[in-house]
């Protein structure tokens, strides 16, 4: 199973980070250019492209924030709106690159790290990067024994993501129509949730790693003025319901 990942800059003057995952063996590289991102990767053959940066744009006319950056700032990710200021740039590289991949027959998806890190409990960047390499070693997968720079270990858990997403384990925040965000999620079972909220849905797959659908158990949380009260009323009926957290 072969994914490439691509920790996408801003601009061609500062490089990228790119990791190919063959498997659990990972192949780490800086690289500049737009030309040398889609070289390697094509040469490389994965089954996805999952590339760190907003693939698509707000619905909302004069909006800078989609759906999936909402939803994920709900649950207290981290994550920048698409259109922000200091995003801008880095939203039209990626969305330009991801139809280069399109056009030449690859899946391509939007894999955020930082959630992922986040879903998977490994540490971001920010917080400990020797902790994050670790943690993805931990994880199973084989890095090179060199020093690695943090852009490498992003592109790394970007094609771990789009690993993930070829066995179907994952939970995409936002809309088709904006471009979702990809997050791993180890699915642990199904539930019912009455009534439904997609705030709702989107914790019991983050927390939780549960599918809401027609079938298993009914979560029937009280209707309350917070996300913080509905967390933690979902967080007791998952565990009555006899699930574990993950």
């Amino acid at each position: 199973m072969i994914a490439v990942g691509i920790d996408l800059t801003g601009s061609e003057k500062k490089p990228s980070g790119w990791a190919c995952l063959r498997d659990r063996e990972a192949e780490l590289r800086l690289l500049r250019t737009d030309a040398e991102l889609v070289e390697a990767t094509l040469a490389a053959g994965p089954a996805v492209v999952s590339l760190d940066s907003p693939l698509g744009l707000p619905r909302e006319r004069g909006s800078i924030i989609r759906d999936a950056e909402r939803e994920m700032m709900a649950l207290r990710i981290g994550v920048y709106p698409c259109l922000l200021p200091s995003m801008v740039r880095l939203t039209e590289r990626g969305m330009a690159l991801a139809r280069a991949f399109a056009a030449a027959g690859l899946p391509v998806i939007e894999g955020f790290p930082g959630s992922a890190q986040d879903a998977l409990g490994i540490p971001r960047k920010k917080t400990d990067l020797g902790a994050l390499r670790q943690g993805l070693i931990d994880y199973g997968l084989t890095v090179p024994e060199r020093r690695i720079q943090h852009d490498e270990l992003d592109a790394l858990t970007a094609a771990l993501v789009g690993q993930f997403w070829l066995r179907g384990e994952f939970h995409a925040f936002g809309n088709a129509e904006e471009g979702p965000i990809i997050t791993p999620c180890r699915w642990r079972g199904t539930v019912q949730l009455a009534p439904y909220t997609r705030v709702g849905e989107n914790y019991l797959a983050f927390r939780w790693g549960l599918r809401v659908g027609a079938t298993g158990p009914v979560l029937a949380p009280p209707r309350v003025k917070t996300n913080k009260a509905l967390f933690a009323a979902l967080d007791a009926l998952a565990a009555e319901a006899g699930f574990t957290a993950g």
